[in-house]
């Protein structure tokens, strides 16, 4: 592939994007600690277990499909064989590193859900601290820029 200089300019400006982006998703994260300590609700009937296990297993199905975006769907876009443009390139591993984010916070999120209805702390604490480390293994790295 040509070298292309506004690529790689593209390139550099997505990945400060991205880590902007992720930034401030996972910082998020840690306010839903604090609003769950603020609203700390005092009640002593809690969800049924069918809801609780409706929650589990939507965090566990969102933390799989942001596991496999990180792995599998990134790697695919940028070992990809076809020739692409470096403007595309950037394009599909902005977005596909986007929705992996919102579903690392979704998985953190369900954990926030299940502990605001006053569900076990053993499964919203898994959900929470799950999807902290989903945002830690969703950090952006991009292709290494070319330079000449």
């Amino acid at each position: 592939m040509p070298f292309n200089p506004r690529g790689a300019v593209e390139r550099r400006q997505a990945d400060q994007f991205l880590r902007i982006v992720w930034v401030v998703m996972f910082f998020w994260l840690f306010l839903y600690l604090v609003v769950l300590k603020m609203i700390s609700i005092n009640t002593v009937s809690t969800p049924p277990q069918s809801v609780q296990l409706a929650f589990a297993l939507l965090g566990m199905g969102t933390a799989a499909a942001a596991v496999y975006l990180r792995f599998v769907r990134i790697a695919r876009v940028i070992e990809s064989v076809e020739p692409i443009d470096d403007l595309a390139l950037v394009a599909k591993i902005r977005a596909t590193y986007i929705v992996c984010f919102v579903l690392a916070e979704a998985t953190s999120l369900f954990g926030f859900g299940l502990a605001f209805i006053r569900g076990d702390p053993r499964i919203y604490g898994s959900l929470y601290l799950g999807g902290v480390v989903l945002m830690l293994l969703c950090y952006p790295r991009l292709p290494a820029y070319e330079v000449k």
